[in-house]
């Protein structure tokens, strides 16, 4: 890849407090040739307002309704003409040489499926409350325990020629559309991890990852996709799988 175009994606619903923060994060960005796309729900708390005042820096922009987190994403990853991918969420933050990283690493790795590095957990001033995480995966290993605290999103960039599927995230899936993709990616091709901070990832009480049960039971759903049906660890996933749907319909 030689200088390539990155496209990156920012879905965001009245998160005006911290987008201004991430749209800053973005177009500040070392290396240049990025294009960047921010999918708004129809925010009603001045997010629009903040993004009409970056319109000239941004690609594209919306501001409607849509089906959710990952519908939003697809939309824009179904416009955008970049050969590598990323999403950052409206609260969450890149580092400013994260893109040129992570573009030098396909360079000379030009047929892995991601490129990610470290990522610092910060609560809603920006105060960090873990340092930068991150360390080399296996698919044996994000099948087991999921992505954290190896693997951060914010922290990901995507090579869009090795999504060889007709969708970029799956839309049916609210919590864990990240993690399909990262164990899509690992079963078909490679990762590629760079020991560097590349983002940092917002706690606050109104994010949607707060919602520990209902992610915990869809992160099982995902798991029992990619792992081997005859394997005591599906079957036990399968169990409490549902077990939990059981529970949750009485």
């Amino acid at each position: 890849m030689d200088n390539p175009l990155v496209s990156i994606i920012t879905p965001s619903f009245n998160q005006a407090k911290f987008l201004e923060e991430t749209i800053c994060s973005v177009l500040n960005q070392t290396y240049k040739n990025i294009e960047y796309f921010v999918m708004d729900g129809g925010s009603t708390d001045g997010s629009l307002d903040i993004i009409k005042k970056y319109d000239s820096q941004i690609t594209y922009w919306q501001s409607k309704a849509d089906k959710g987190q990952a519908d939003a994403i697809n939309q824009a990853f179904d416009m955008c003409k970049g050969k590598i991918i990323a999403f950052l969420n409206s609260d969450d933050l890149l580092l400013p040489t994260a893109v040129e990283s992570a573009v030098r690493c396909f360079e000379v790795n030009p047929n892995i499926g991601f490129v990610y590095g470290k990522c610092a957990t910060i609560d809603e001033t920006g105060t960090e409350l873990r340092e930068p995480e991150g360390e080399r995966i296996s698919v044996e290993w994000a099948l087991d325990k999921g992505m954290l605290p190896k693997v951060f999103q914010p922290a990901c960039f995507f090579n869009r020629s090795r999504i060889e599927r007709s969708y970029f995230l799956d839309s049916s899936l609210q919590y864990t559309f990240d993690y399909d993709l990262i164990l899509y990616l690992l079963k078909e091709t490679h990762s590629f991890f760079i020991n560097k901070q590349f983002a940092s990832y917002r706690i606050h009480k109104e994010a949607k990852s707060q919602n520990i049960k209902d992610a915990f039971q869809e992160k099982l759903q995902v798991q029992l996709r990619y792992m081997n049906k005859t394997s005591p660890k599906w079957i036990i996933r399968k169990i409490k799988s549902l077990f939990m749907q059981n529970k949750k319909a009485l």
